[in-house]
């Protein structure tokens, strides 16, 4: 028995619009990053179908992420303090100065701890 052949979602109004969307973005990413287009319109429609196949039907939560953002801020604000540009970089990430030593305080204080051995601690 062979099977079907798979047809875009868009070809398809029954389609759920939220895995149509998702299918089209993941195939607009892939054309930007080289793929060609019918490959990365196969790519985003399996990527759907993945999603379908394996949560249709569940209550899903999806986070807002905003500890992943404002982690990722952060380190892009420890790399580029350079000691005398606070005031700089609170302009452009909307932030006091104070709250930029404090950023700089704890990222720097987590990359330490990552980088040193805790020599105290037992395990």
């Amino acid at each position: 028995m062979s099977e079907m052949p798979l047809r875009a979602p868009r070809e398809d109004e029954n389609y759920p619009e939220l895995l149509t969307e998702l299918a089209a973005y993941v195939g607009e990413v892939l054309q930007k990053r080289g793929q060609p287009a019918e490959v990365a319109a196969e790519i985003g429609f399996e990527t759907a179908e993945h999603v379908r196949r394996n949560w249709a039907g569940h209550s899903l939560y999806l986070p807002k992420g905003q500890e992943f953002d404002l982690s990722r801020r952060d380190l892009e604000i420890y790399h580029l303090f350079n000691g005398r540009n606070v005031a700089l970089l609170a302009d452009r990430f909307r932030l006091t100065e104070v709250r930029i030593y404090q950023i700089i305080k704890r990222v720097r204080t987590e990359d330490m701890r990552r980088r040193q051995p805790d020599f105290f601690r037992s395990t």
